[in-house]
């Protein structure tokens, strides 16, 4: 079962900008393996992770594209899922890649891969930030994109990865930073 291009028509509204999103096919990914499970619309949650490894933001579509095949790859084949775990995955090129795009239960957080999107960026941001204009991408044009074509709930809220399992992600620094984002809630149901 092949994903495709599902997602990339959904991020053309009429009235508002959606992030520039790299179909799965854009960036060589590897097919599903199995038949993927559907997310029931819209999401209350969104979860913000660090990929950790790649630990260097990819700052060029060959290198994003490269590190999302990898990702993917280890998430099959040594992780042993059907597909990468993410939702999307933003990279310093200012493109956000779909992962499992916006249709399909994820493997990004425990407990709540059917209830809410994972975006992930490229790095390891333990001791350092994202470029600003990826993040700004993700907290404004992403959130709005997906609350207004009905994916996220206008009420959801956004949590770090750590916040449900045990993990550093999405590094210490990055994690302070979202803690300042609008929707950032301290307490996971």
């Amino acid at each position: 079962f092949k994903l495709g291009n599902i997602g990339f028509s959904f991020c053309v509204f009429p009235t508002q900008v959606c992030p520039n999103i790299i179909t799965r096919s854009q960036w060589g990914a590897a097919a599903f393996i199995g038949s993927p499970s559907y997310l029931s619309l819209p999401v209350p949650y969104l979860f913000i992770h660090h990929t950790y490894q790649p630990s260097k933001p990819c700052t060029t579509f060959d290198q994003c594209a490269s590190d999302m095949r990898s990702m993917q790859h280890y998430h099959q084949q040594t992780n042993g899922w059907s597909d990468i775990g993410y939702s999307f995955v933003a990279g310093s090129d200012g493109n956000l890649y779909e992962g499992r795009g916006w249709n399909w239960v994820g493997a990004h957080t425990y407990g709540y891969n059917s209830k809410g999107y994972g975006v992930s960026f490229i790095g390891d941001y333990t001791s350092t930030l994202p470029i600003k204009s990826v993040m700004d991408m993700v907290r404004y044009d992403f959130t709005s994109c997906a609350v207004n074509g009905g994916r996220l709930s206008s009420s959801y809220s956004l949590y770090g990865h750590r916040q449900a399992t045990s993990t550093d992600c999405p590094g210490n620094s990055f994690y302070l930073e979202i803690q300042t984002w609008e929707r950032y809630q301290s307490y996971l149901p």
